[in-house]
C-alpha cells in the first residue's frame, strides 16, 4: 500500500478531477505519470470494482475474510474487479453478484430472487487503497511496479429469510465467511475502511 500522504493526495486529486462514470467503459483508466520519492516516475491507474452488501430479514450481513493483501486476514464485503467480456465491459451489478457467487457460493437462483439496489454513485476517491502492482495484472494494461487505485460501486442485495440457513462456502479470494448483525460491525475489523460506510448506507435505504 502507498502511504506517502503527498502522493495519496495527488492521486486522489486526479481521481476527483477525472470524468469517470458509474459504469466504466474500460477495466482501468490511465491517471498519468507520478514521481516517487526516490526520483523514479511510474504510471498510475484507476481500476474499477464492485461490492455487494448482502442483507437478510434479520439485519445480518455477510463478510468474507480476505485471502490477499491489502487487508489479508481481515473482513470485507464480497466484491472484486470488473472484467472485460466478449460483449464488452461487465456491468457493475453483474460483477458484484459474480463475486458473491465466487467468494461465498451463493447460488444464482437465490440471487435471482433478491431485491437489488445500487447504493449511490461509484466511489473514485479512495486514497487509502493505492497499491503497487506486484506483477503484470492480467486483463489490464497495468505492468509490474506501476501504481493503481480502486474505485467501487456497491449494491444492496436483500435476501429473504436467514443467511445462517444457507449452505455457504468460502472460495476464490475468500478464506472464510462471517455472518454478523450489520449494526455490530466495527471499523477495525474491516480490511477496507469505507466498507463500513457502505454497510451503513445499505441499512438506511
Amino acid at each position: 500500500m502507498l502511504v506517502e500522504p503527498f502522493l495519496q493526495a495527488e492521486i486522489a486529486r486526479r481521481c476527483q478531477n477525472g470524468d469517470f462514470p458509474d459504469e466504466p467503459q474500460e477495466v482501468s483508466n490511465d491517471l498519468g505519470l507520478i514521481d516517487l520519492p526516490g526520483g523514479e516516475s511510474v504510471r498510475v491507474w484507476l481500476c474499477h470494482a464492485a461490492d455487494a452488501v448482502i442483507l437478510d430479514n434479520y439485519g445480518q450481513t455477510l463478510l468474507i475474510t480476505r485471502r490477499h493483501n491489502p487487508g489479508q486476514g481481515k473482513k470485507a464485503l464480497p466484491g472484486g474487479f470488473l472484467e472485460m467480456t466478449a460483449s464488452g465491459m461487465e456491468f457493475s451489478r453483474n460483477a458484484a453478484l459474480r463475486e458473491t457467487m465466487e467468494e461465498a457460493d451463493i447460488s444464482a437462483e437465490i440471487l435471482a430472487q433478491a431485491d437489488i439496489m445500487q447504493l449511490g454513485h461509484r466511489r473514485h476517491v479512495r486514497p487509502f487503497d493505492i497499491r503497487q502492482a506486484w506483477n503484470d495484472l492480467p486483463g489490464t494494461p497495468i505492468r509490474k511496479n506501476e501504481l493503481f487505485t480502486v474505485s467501487t460501486l456497491a449494491f444492496r442485495v436483500k435476501l429473504a429469510g436467514n443467511l445462517r440457513s444457507l449452505a455457504l462456502q468460502a472460495g476464490d479470494d475468500a478464506t472464510g465467511l462471517t455472518i454478523i448483525p450489520a449494526s455490530e460491525i466495527a471499523l477495525d475489523e474491516l480490511a477496507v475502511p469505507d466498507h463500513l460506510e457502505i454497510i451503513h448506507e445499505a441499512l438506511n435505504v
